[in-house]
């Protein structure tokens, strides 16, 4: 388990006035502006960074061992994938783990589980002696884990799925999956294996074994859905034969793929697919393309980044710009064909270059069906050329601005479903210390309620009213940025230390069943290394290692989300507290449970005939209280025992 945190005061956010029930609740109720981001009713709640770990081996920059995706599961533990390159000192928390790569070898694919307080529960390595690759987890109802692996194998080793040998895939000729680079991974919420799928049929050679996958996405119907990029032959269970043209050409090193849109079942069986509308030429790059699905809609979405001398041709039409986002119709249930493209937007800025640097690399939709896209775009300074949010073919498409700052800008941008921009949100200004030739490439998105977070690297950009203004020539901290959803108002900004001298990045963020946040990335030499928040400071064990880090602001399973917050309107006093702490909601009381800072229950019980909570037995600090009404809504608040 790690250092936990006690909460402090830091980071300053709007708090709203507490609304006073009557005159003769005046007095008691002014203590509460002492603790006034602790209550209910549309406070804000203060955040804090509460544990932290990191993992890696001795081998590696800052790109090799990083966070790729962390899920949270409905039982409220995470899961993370990231990556360890070799096998010389691979850890994770200070603890040995085993992977399977050659000491000075390729990447492994590397999942393991926390639970919310940050104990390990398991963690498993996929891979062999070249480099592994898989850039996202998926979770079905159950908490079972999967993953769509690319292995880049040449047939002459092992690849490993599991300690059990039996699970491994053995080198050609004696395997005919030797040659296979696409896998459907299955493991249960424990990280016990539960089986694979080799995505391909026939492969007889190391040069036509070239393949792609995209992201997963799994659906309320536990469906797994993927794109998939396929040579000649016959795939997928079978069911899909790929025409001859779809071939390798070794003169140019270019693989011509078919793209088709992919369902599969929680059993790892094919269900159904769709030729995708793009052409052969096209590239989606691997682990610069992110992939999503609205069930709502029944609308899919890549978000891509091309070479700076390629294309994406979709539907027809060819990328214009480095980065962009296509919306297109899902697999018609009557026809069993569609895919064609319904809105696209690309992104275009003024940095002297043929395809703007504009890095695109996450995608997240909301429960309304808003789309968000985060990553970095690239301005020349001091340059008045507007940036263009477009459909190249349609004009009328255009959202255009002058940003306030320059150089390289991380970026999130908000789109209706119908693709019309609804805001932009980039640094608002440089910090007086800034220095230049700082580059950035934003990673992650989260929901949270009425917010959305952003996983940036930071430290000389002013976000409305928060900076951080470090010292000059200072490397980017890795920095959780969240945002009013509606407005793209910045409602906090997250920083971690990091060495002043070498790179950090934060490259993944989720939002837990609490209303707290899990993030993971990457980083050289220390975090926390400031040491005022009660952490133990993270140290690589090489030249960079992964590490994760939890802001919160409740305890695990107190359910204090913003969410449950705004459910239930409730008034405590007073706070801070000799013994006896009054609870008053416009609903009627049931019962309570109190937790000390570190989670743990320390007494509960029934309301009766009045809605006090007694302390008296609890030593000085503070408490989380966490109450259920009769109607069944349930809140969390602060108290503190003086």
């Amino acid at each position: 388990m790690q250092n936990k945190l006690r909460p402090t005061i830091c980071n300053a956010e709007p708090s709203l006035r507490a609304k006073s029930r009557s005159q003769h609740l005046i007095s008691k109720l002014l203590i509460l502006v002492l603790f006034p981001l602790w209550g209910l009713g549309g406070y804000a709640q203060q955040y804090d960074w509460q544990w932290a770990m990191n993992g890696g081996g001795n081998l590696g920059g800052i790109g090799d061992e990083q966070i790729y995706d962390v899920k949270v599961g409905t039982d409220n533990n995470y899961y993370f994938i990231a990556t360890i390159k070799g096998n010389s000192g691979a850890q994770l928390n200070g603890v040995p783990q085993t992977v399977y790569n050659v000491p000075n070898g390729g990447d492994d694919i590397f999942l393991f589980s926390t639970t919310c307080d940050g104990t390990v529960r398991w963690s498993q390595a996929i891979g062999g002696e070249h480099s592994d690759r898989a850039y996202n987890l998926v979770l079905d109802s159950n908490n079972n884990v999967y993953v769509g692996a690319y292995i880049t194998s040449d047939g002459n080793y092992n690849i490993h799925f599991s300690p059990n040998a039996a699970d491994d895939i053995t080198p050609f000729p004696t395997n005919p999956e030797a040659y296979k680079h696409l896998y459907l991974v299955k493991y249960d919420s424990n990280g016990v294996f539960k089986g694979k799928k080799a995505l391909q049929g026939t492969v007889s050679g190391y040069s036509e074994n070239g393949a792609q996958i995209l992201d997963l996405v799994v659906d309320s119907q536990n469906k797994l859905h993927f794109i998939v990029g396929l040579l000649a032959g016959t795939h997928l269970d079978n069911q899909v034969t790929v025409p001859s043209q779809y071939v390798y050409d070794p003169s140019t090193w270019t693989h011509h793929f078919q793209y088709r849109l992919v369902q599969y079942d929680t059993n790892l069986d094919y269900e159904n697919s769709m030729v995708l509308p793009v052409s052969d030429t096209s590239v989606f790059e691997n682990g610069k393309t992110r992939f999503a699905y609205d069930e709502t809609l029944n609308q899919y979405y890549v978000v891509c980044e091309v070479q700076n001398t390629g294309q994406i041709v979709y539907d027809g039409k060819a990328s214009v710009n480095k980065s962009f986002i296509i919306a297109f119709n899902g697999i018609n249930s009557t026809t069993g064909v569609d895919g064609e493209e319904i809105w696209r937007r690309e992104i275009y800025s003024d940095d002297g270059a043929l395809l703007a640097t504009n890095y695109f690399w996450s995608l997240k939709i909301d429960s309304n069906s808003d789309v968000y896209i985060g990553g970095n775009i690239y301005q020349i300074k001091n340059s008045q050329v507007p940036i263009k949010i477009y459909d190249p073919a349609d004009t009328s498409t255009e959202y255009s601005f002058v940003p306030t700052a320059s150089t390289s800008l991380p970026t999130l941008i908000k789109f209706n479903s119908n693709g019309t921009v609804q805001w932009v949100k980039q640094p608002t200004a440089f910090a007086p210390n800034f220095s230049s030739g700082v580059f950035v490439i934003p990673k992650g998105i989260a929901i949270n309620g009425n917010e959305v977070a952003f996983g940036s690297s930071e430290g000389y950009f002013v976000w409305d009213s928060f900076t951080q203004n470090n010292p000059q020539f200072y490397q980017p901290d890795p920095t959780l940025l969240r945002f009013n959803k509606q407005t793209g108002m910045t409602l906090g900004m997250h920083d971690i230390k990091g060495d002043p001298a070498t790179h950090q990045s934060m490259t993944a963020v989720a939002t837990d069943n609490d209303g707290n946040y899990i993030t993971g990335g990457s980083f050289q030499a220390n975090l926390f290394m400031n040491n005022t928040l009660g952490i133990t400071p993270l140290v690589s064990t090489g030249e960079a290692d992964f590490f994760v880090a939890k802001l919160a602001n409740s305890v695990c399973g107190s359910g204090a989300s913003t969410n449950k917050f705004n459910q239930l309107n409730v008034t405590v006093y007073p706070n801070p507290t000799t013994d006896i702490v009054n609870i008053e909601t416009e609903e009627n009381l049931f019962n309570y449970v109190v937790y000390d800072i570190n989670g743990r229950e320390i007494q509960n019980g029934i309301f009766s005939n009045n809605n006090q909570v007694n302390l008296q037995n609890a030593n000085s600090g503070g408490y989380f209280i966490k109450i259920t009404t009769v109607q069944g809504s349930t809140a969390t608040v602060k108290a503190v025992k003086k």
